[in-house]
Parts: structure tokens; C-alpha cells; sequence
């Protein structure tokens, strides 16, 4: 046999025994809590054992809240790359991560576990739906997302409104109708404009930095700071902040 053969069938087996195979939940959350541990250790002076431990049950315990959802390997690389960007930074010095930040992290990570229902079919959150299409909670069924411009109609499922608008079919026909302003009567199906907040069904001013919330939306930085409970501007992970407290540190 020729011998050059030989040889490039020899790299040629060795290059496909090299390949890696597709990410699996337990790398998943071993490498989560890598990323994770990695920035918060020297923030929050945590042993690497207590903070390792911690993000593990807590990777381990999503994966069980999202049984009978598929687990996409490939959103848990883009989940884990936007860890790794993330809390990279706190090995860089920094003792805040910045709430953009992490609002498009936990975005990101959210879509690592997806549901098998189909186009048209019931929904209540975007993770019962196929990966890639969206829940239209209005409608209540799994949709392709399409924006469509202010009092447009909205009838089609997967269609949604600028912001200022909502999509409602209270006048009989669904059109992208405008938020409640200012004093306006607000519940679940009927929102208040991006810079305010639903309270007892009025729309009142947000909360200030420093002010108890349990929502994004209550706050007028858009951040509510989800271990301390307390609207910010960032996430602080250093010595006896609530986020280190969380993490296993003093």
C-alpha cells in the first residue's frame, strides 16, 4: 500500500478521534460554576471549594426545575461565554459587574434548557416553546417573533409592539394599543409604560437606588438587585455584600 496513503489515513482517523462531542448537562454546570468561582472567589475572599459547591446545586437544581425541556448544548455554550465574559471581570479588579451585563447573561442562560412545543401550540413562557420561537403570552401559544409598528394590528401569533405599546384585543381587534401613563389603571394584561411601575393597579413613579423591589421594573435604573432586593445601578461583589453573603463568603 502506498505509504503517503497510509499516512494521511492515519491523521485523518486521529483528526475525527479529536473531535469533541457536543456539551453535556454535567460539563455544563462543572464549567458554569468554574466561570462562575473564578471572579468571585478573590472578590468575596470564598473558599473555592464553598463557592464551586454552591454554583454546582444551583446549576444542578435548574436542570431539575426544567425536566422535560431538551437541553441545548449549543445555548449552553453561548450561556457559558457570557459567564466567563461576565464575571471575568471580577478577576480583572473590578468589585461591580454592570446590570446591562448581567440582565444579557441571565438572558442568554435562560434559553439553555427549551421546550419541544411546536408553532401554534400552548405556551405561559418562552421556554416551553422550540428553541428559537417565542411564547406570545397574550395569545398563550408558541410563535416566530415579529415586530409590528404602533397601532398596527397584532392578531397574528408571535407578534409584538414597540415600546410604549402593548398588544390587546380589549377593543374587540387586535391592535398595538399604548401603555397606561401616569395615574393610569394597570394590571397583568395591561402594562405601564417602561419608566413606571404597576402598584395596587395604578402606574406610579419607580423606585430610586436603595429602594426594596422584587422586579426589574420597579426600579428607574431598570436593575432590581436580585440578592439584596434593592434597586442599583450594578451588581457588587465584594466583602459582606449581599451578593458574596449569597455566594458562601463573609
Amino acid at each position: 500500500m502506498n505509504r503517503r496513503f497510509v499516512f494521511l489515513s492515519m491523521l485523518t482517523l486521529l483528526g475525527c478521534g479529536s473531535q469533541p462531542g457536543p456539551l453535556t448537562q454535567t460539563d455544563f454546570c462543572s464549567k458554569y460554576a468554574q466561570d462562575v468561582c473564578a471572579g468571585v472567589v478573590p472578590a468575596c475572599l470564598v473558599t473555592t471549594a464553598t463557592c464551586t459547591a454552591g454554583q454546582l446545586n444551583a446549576c444542578t437544581t435548574a436542570a431539575r426545575s426544567n425536566a422535560g425541556r431538551d437541553f441545548i448544548p449549543a445555548n449552553a455554550e453561548d450561556c457559558l461565554n457570557k459567564v466567563s465574559s461576565t464575571y471575568g471581570k471580577l478577576k480583572q479588579g473590578s468589585v461591580a459587574l454592570n446590570a446591562a451585563d448581567i440582565q444579557a447573561m441571565d438572558q442568554a442562560c435562560s434559553d439553555v434548557y427549551r421546550g419541544t412545543v411546536l408553532a401554534n401550540g400552548p405556551c405561559t413562557a418562552d421556554a416551553d416553546c422550540l428553541d428559537g420561537l417565542i411564547c406570545d403570552v397574550a395569545k398563550g401559544y408558541c410563535g416566530t417573533s415579529k415586530l409590528v409598528a404602533q397601532g398596527a394590528g397584532c392578531a397574528n401569533i408571535g407578534e409584538t409592539c414597540p415600546a410604549g405599546f402593548f398588544c390587546s384585543a380589549i377593543t374587540g381587534v387586535w391592535l398595538c394599543l399604548s401603555k397606561a401613563g401616569l395615574g393610569g389603571a394597570c394590571d397583568a394584561a395591561n402594562p405601564c409604560q417602561e419608566n413606571l411601575r404597576c402598584k395596587a393597579g395604578t402606574c406610579v413613579v419607580q423606585l430610586d437606588i436603595g429602594e426594596v423591589c422584587t422586579l426589574d421594573q420597579d426600579c428607574s435604573t431598570g436593575f432590581c438587585e436580585p440578592y439584596a432586593g434593592l434597586c442599583a445601578q450594578d451588581l457588587r461583589f465584594a466583602n459582606h455584600s449581599a451578593a458574596c453573603v449569597a455566594m458562601g463568603g463573609p
